[in-house]
């Protein structure tokens, strides 16, 4: 056999050539170990004793979190709607703790009053809720149940008294929109003339009638409503606004023209 060949025997395991060593195993280092070991164990208790720490923090520090509201602040311009009635809607509603509020649910409580248009509430540590109201911007009367707003939207009120002096509009519910559009429309016409609407009412035959602040009544009908006092702005301007004051009434229902009805005939008919 040549030297340095290998030579199995059956039955037995893997020989070793000649003239070659069998490498040593490593020896465990049992202090390194322990070592590491050591950290683990002493990393567990630390998590544990942390874990058991916050867990004995959680409720005082979480009930001093959570304490009552101790400030609300209100913001807002209010011509309408009192700064107590306000007040008076946020404190049923602050019975819990600070992070416990229910904003939604106020905001919905105080955007129920009719007087609100939108509220806003924000939480400012620690313990202060500020309020924002916008208040609704009534525009005219409506009949005797409230106002309208800008977009037409009713307004239901229990008292109207604040509002006696804006413009009466009159007529049905389903037709609000359309009329607070029509009304807004003739008050810009007649506002560059120093005129105002004092009234305006729609029948149940759509017949229209409005009156001005200063009482003279224009009867305007069924149809055709902007070019009939379109129509009447021309006359005004050419022939009435000088004699303005002798006049009672102005019927717009004519194709061609108008019909006046002047003070001085009233007084006349009624002497008689």
């Amino acid at each position: 056999m040549k030297s340095g060949s290998v030579k199995r025997i059956p039955g037995q395991g893997r020989v070793t050539p000649r003239g070659a060593t069998r490498k040593s195993q490593p020896r465990k280092d049992w202090g390194v170990i322990l070592r590491a070991g050591r950290r683990w164990v002493g990393l567990v208790l630390l998590v544990g004793m942390l874990i058991g720490a916050g867990n004995w923090l959680v409720e005082p520090v979480s009930g001093w979190l959570n304490r009552p509201v101790a400030e609300v602040s209100v913001e807002g311009t209010f011509r309408y709607l009192s700064r107590r009635r306000i007040e008076t809607l946020l404190s049923d509603q602050l019975g819990e703790g600070f992070l416990q509020l229910d904003l939604a649910a106020i905001k919905q409580v105080l955007e129920a009053e009719p007087w609100v248009a939108q509220a806003a509430l924000t939480r400012r540590w620690p313990d202060l809720l500020h309020v924002k109201i916008i208040e609704e911007e009534p525009i005219a009367r409506w009949g005797e149940i409230g106002f309208l707003d800008r977009g037409g939207d009713i307004i239901a009120v229990d008292d109207q008294s604040a509002l006696a002096h804006l413009p009466l509009l009159a007529g049905s519910d389903a037709d609000a929109v359309a009329m607070m559009e029509r009304y807004q429309d003739l008050a810009q016409m007649l506002r560059h003339r120093g005129l105002s609407i004092q009234s305006l009412r729609s029948d149940r035959k759509n017949a229209w009638r409005l009156t001005l602040s200063d009482g003279v009544a224009l009867v305007i009908g069924r149809d055709q409503v902007l070019e009939k006092m379109q129509r009447f702005a021309t006359v005004y301007d050419r022939q009435l606004s000088e004699r303005w004051d002798d006049i009672e009434q102005v019927d717009l229902r004519y194709h061609n023209g108008v019909a006046v009805a002047w003070k001085a005939q009233q007084e006349e008919a009624e002497t008689q």
